[in-house]
């Protein structure tokens, strides 16, 4: 499970590094809003997601700024094995 989440951690890196270009420089046609929309959807669920898990990361120790950033990009994938643990 670890091996999991740690390519699905790389995977959404890419995500975010392709949203950022395409926000910097757009990309023609559907593909160009559908990773705009795309990322804008994963920010407000991940938006949504740090709301409801940010008491549980405060009381384990994990509220600092990089861990907020953390929570926006990788979701679940970064914030359960804190609160496992």
């Amino acid at each position: 499970m670890q091996k999991f989440a740690q390519i699905n951690m790389y995977i959404l890196a890419g995500f975010w590094l392709v949203f950022v270009i395409n926000f910097a420089m757009p990309f023609g046609g559907s593909l160009g809003t559908g990773v705009l929309w795309a990322g804008i959807v994963f920010l407000v669920l991940h938006l949504i997601e740090l709301a409801v898990v940010y008491s549980k990361l405060k009381a384990v120790g994990h509220a600092s700024s990089t861990d907020i950033i953390a929570v926006l990009a990788f979701g679940i994938l970064y914030w359960k094995p804190l609160i496992k643990n």
